[in-house]
């Protein structure tokens, strides 16, 4: 078996939460953008 730097319970995380911000951030941002569209196009196609 080969040796690696990990050890058994530990884990950085750090990148894993920063991913996780961005997904979150860019579906809050996405959420709003389609809303904003909605209300765009029942204000301008009704």
């Amino acid at each position: 078996m080969a040796s690696s730097d990990q050890s058994k319970g530990v884990m950085d995380i750090r990148q894993n939460r920063e991913t996780w911000a961005a997904f979150v951030k860019l579906t809050v941002y996405g959420s709003a953008a389609v809303i904003v569209a909605l209300i765009l196009m029942a204000i301008f196609l009704l």
